[in-house]
């Protein structure tokens, strides 16, 4: 049984799991791929730099075109990159530290998190749904299904996290029997 098995058999529950794969893959997603837009052409590497070219030539995504060719009107993306770095990547740590040692308060961090994740990405799946972007339906399809679980899994991590805090609260606040 390896290492990870071990941590996680019979503590956890099976989406707590998929939340610590989640965060733990969402780090060097976050550093390598979904910063590219914020820097400068010639700071990326050439392979990550070929890998954002493929996402956005071959499956024709709007919002992570790099250098000159960006969109101008893709700004509001790129704040939602910026605060993914900043703010965000940070708690990726944290999380999966929480998720790995069973933290019992992790709930209410991992609760604001999943409520500021899926509200981000509402904007964007609108932009693939109905925004000014020449691209055909069949591509719209393709792309929200490649960003689909970046609002589902945080909307799973809201809805439990919340279940866990209300409970909380609901025996903090029960009155005491006499």
């Amino acid at each position: 049984m390896s290492a990870f098995s071990r941590a996680f058999s019979g503590r956890h529950s099976k989406m707590d799991i998929v939340y610590f794969i989640f965060f733990v893959s969402h780090i060097p997603i976050t550093l390598l791929i979904d910063s590219q837009p914020l820097l400068p052409v010639e700071w990326i590497p050439k392979p990550l730099l070929a890998l954002t070219s493929f996402q956005t030539d071959v499956l024709g995504d709007p919002f992570m075109i790099v250098g000159p060719r960006a969109r101008p009107d893709m700004t509001w993306f790129r704040s939602l990159l910026a605060c993914e770095l900043v703010l965000q990547m940070p708690f990726f740590f944290y999380a999966a530290w929480a998720l790995w040692t069973n933290c019992p308060r992790r709930h209410a961090p991992l609760l604001i998190y999943g409520v500021h994740v899926a509200t981000t990405m509402l904007p964007i799946l609108s932009m693939l749904y109905r925004g000014n972007i020449d691209r055909p339906c069949s591509t719209r399809a393709m792309l929200a299904g490649i960003y689909m679980p970046y609002l589902l899994i945080p909307l799973a991590m809201a809805y439990e996290s919340y279940t866990h805090c209300a409970a909380a609260l609901s025996a903090l606040t029960k009155p005491k029997k006499s």
